[in-house]
C-alpha cells in the first residue's frame, strides 16, 4: 500500500499546477528591451511586457504542462512548456522580409489600394459592442516653472489675515517654483459597450504620489484655495467670478470642505470619459487623431517591408507629413489577407504641434499640446475580429494661467455688510503624462440591466509600489521608476 502511494505521489509531482509568480524580460538579439509583448498561457491567460521590456506571469492552477507563448509583431514567436519556461531574459529575432520574397508571384498593391482597401474594411474588421475588462496606468510628471499668488482686495476681513495669508502664499510659491513631481495611478474597471452608451464598474484603483510634494494643477490649485476657504464664512455660500465671467453663482463653502475631507475617492465618469478620449484618438474612426488614414493627401507612405505575426504576413508603412496641416510621422501594421491595422507607432513629426489656445493677453490663458506619441495594438479573436488589446498615449502639454478669482458673499435678509475677496494668481506649468490601457479581456454583449455600475470608488494610497495588491490579475508590470517611488 506504501508503495502505490509513492507511485502515486510520484505521478501527481510529474503533473503538478504551477502556484508562483515568475518575472522576466524579453529582449532583441541586440539586447535592447522589446516592449509591449505578448505572454500567452491557454486561450484565456495574457500579459503584456512593459515598456522596459518587463513581464509578470501569475501560474496558479496552470499545469507545468501548459504552454507559454511569446509573441510581437516584427519578431519570430517562441513557446515553452511552463516548466521550462525558468530564464530571467528571452531573446526575439527579428522576421522582417522584403516585399519580392513574400509576393512573387501575387499582386504588389499601391498605397494608394492599400488605404483604400483599409476603409473599406473597418466595419468588417472591428466591432465596439461588447464588455470589456481595462487596466489603466496614468503616469504624471509636472514641472512648476512660475507661480504667483496673493490678495489683491479684500472687504470685511482683518488686515492682519490678509496680511498673514500673503506671507503664506509667498513662502509657498518659493517653495514650489521650478520644482518637479510625479504620480501614478492603476486602475481596473469592467466596461460595458452599448452602441452609443457607455457604463463602466470601478474594480480597483490605486494612486502612488507624495502629497506635500504634489505639483498637480488640481493640487497647487487645491493648496491655494484651501488656504482661502479657511478665511470665509463656511456657512455662507459666495458668488465666483474669474475676470468677468461668472464661474459659480452659489458655492458652498462648508461643502468644497467636506468634499476635500473625502478627496480619496473617484467619479467613474471621470476616469470613464478619460478612458474613452483615449480609445477615440486611437481607433479607425474618422474623428479620430488617425488622419493618415482617412486624409491621406496630406502624407508620404512607404511600404518597408513584411513583417509576420501569428503566421499571418504583414505590411509594414512608414508615413511622413507632407503638408502643414498633417501633423505625425509613424508606422502601420496592415495584415495583406483582411487589410485590417494590426498595430500602429505614430508621433508629431518634427514642428508641429496638437491643441493650441493664446489668449494671453485677453484673458490670461495659453496652452500648447507640444507632444504626442501613440502606439496601438489590435488582437485577432477566434471570429477573426480585431479587438484593441493594447493603448499608450503620451501627452506634453504647456499650460499659462494669469487670472484673477473674487469671492463675492450671497447675504442672506439678516446681512446688510459686503464681504468680498479678490485673489490675483499666475500659474506656469510644463505637463508630461503617459496613458497606458491594457485590455485584459473582451466578452461579448450581456443584458445591460445585469451590469452593475458604480458611481465612485476609493483610491487607495500607496507609499510605495505594492505589487500584493495586484497578484490575482493580469495587469502591466511597474516600470523602474514605480519600484523606486518613494514618498517618504
Amino acid at each position: 500500500m506504501k508503495k502505490i502511494t509513492l507511485i502515486l505521489a510520484f505521478l501527481l509531482i510529474g503533473n503538478s499546477l504551477f502556484s508562483q509568480t515568475i518575472s522576466g524580460k524579453i529582449l532583441d538579439t541586440e539586447n535592447n528591451p522589446i516592449p509591449y509583448v505578448t505572454l500567452q498561457i491557454g486561450a484565456n491567460y495574457g500579459v503584456i511586457t512593459n515598456d522596459e521590456g518587463v513581464f509578470t506571469l501569475e501560474t496558479d492552477n496552470f499545469s507545468d504542462l501548459e504552454t507559454v507563448s511569446i509573441s510581437c509583431l516584427g519578431y519570430k514567436s517562441l513557446e515553452f512548456k511552463l516548466s521550462d519556461f525558468t530564464n530571467p531574459t528571452y531573446i526575439l529575432e527579428d522576421s522582417i522580409s522584403e516585399l519580392s520574397e513574400v509576393f512573387v508571384t501575387n499582386k504588389q498593391l499601391s498605397i494608394e489600394e492599400i488605404l483604400t482597401n483599409i476603409r473599406a474594411n473597418i466595419s468588417k474588421n472591428y466591432k465596439s459592442e461588447g464588455t470589456q475588462r481595462i487596466f489603466l496606468r496614468e503616469s504624471k510628471n509636472f514641472l512648476l516653472k512660475d507661480f504667483e499668488f496673493e490678495i489683491a482686495k479684500s472687504s470685511n476681513f482683518k488686515k492682519a489675515t490678509i496680511k498673514e495669508i500673503n506671507k503664506n502664499f509667498e513662502v509657498m510659491s518659493k517653495q514650489l517654483i521650478n520644482n518637479k513631481s510625479s504620480l501614478y495611478e492603476d486602475s481596473l474597471l469592467d466596461v460595458l459597450h452599448i452602441a452609443d452608451s457607455t457604463q463602466a464598474r470601478v474594480i480597483k484603483a490605486t494612486k502612488l504620489v507624495n502629497l506635500n510634494e504634489d505639483l498637480s494643477t488640481e493640487a497647487v490649485n487645491g493648496k491655494m484655495i484651501k488656504s482661502v476657504l479657511n478665511v470665509l464664512d463656511s456657512s455662507a455660500t459666495y458668488k465666483l467670478k474669474s475676470g468677468l465671467f461668472t464661474v459659480e453663482d452659489s458655492l458652498k463653502v462648508g461643502k468644497i470642505i467636506k468634499d476635500d475631507a473625502d478627496s480619496k475617492k473617484g467619479k467613474t465618469n471621470t476616469l470613464k470619459a478619460n478612458i474613452a478620449r483615449i480609445v477615440k484618438n486611437n481607433t479607425l474612426v474618422e474623428n479620430s487623431k488617425l488622419d493618415f488614414i482617412f486624409e491621406d493627401k496630406g502624407y508620404k507612405y512607404a511600404i518597408d517591408g513584411i513583417s509576420y505575426f501569428n503566421d499571418e504576413a504583414v505590411y509594414s508603412i512608414s508615413f511622413i507629413p507632407t503638408k502643414r496641416s498633417a501633423k505625425y510621422k509613424g508606422k502601420m501594421y496592415v495584415n495583406t489577407s483582411d487589410f485590417a491595422v494590426v498595430k500602429l507607432d505614430y508621433e508629431f513629426a518634427e514642428n508641429r504641434t496638437g491643441q493650441k489656445l493664446n489668449m494671453k493677453l485677453l484673458l490670461g490663458i495659453k496652452y500648447v499640446e507640444n507632444a504626442y506619441r501613440s502606439t496601438v495594438i489590435f488582437k485577432k479573436n477566434e471570429d477573426s475580429i480585431y479587438d484593441l488589446y493594447f493603448i499608450s498615449q503620451e501627452n506634453g502639454n504647456y499650460v499659462y494661467f494669469n487670472r484673477s478669482l473674487k469671492f463675492i458673499r450671497n447675504n442672506t435678509p439678516e446681512q446688510n455688510d459686503k464681504q468680498q475677496l479678490k485673489l490675483e494668481f499666475m500659474l506656469e506649468q510644463i505637463y508630461k503624462a503617459k496613458s497606458e490601457l491594457f485590455f485584459i479581456e473582451q466578452n461579448p454583449l450581456v443584458d445591460a440591466s445585469s451590469f452593475t455600475v458604480t458611481e465612485e470608488y476609493p483610491i487607495i494610497y500607496l507609499s510605495k509600489y505594492d505589487p500584493s495588491i495586484w497578484k490575482d490579475y493580469s495587469v502591466l508590470s511597474p516600470v523602474q521608476d514605480i519600484i523606486n517611488y518613494q514618498t517618504n
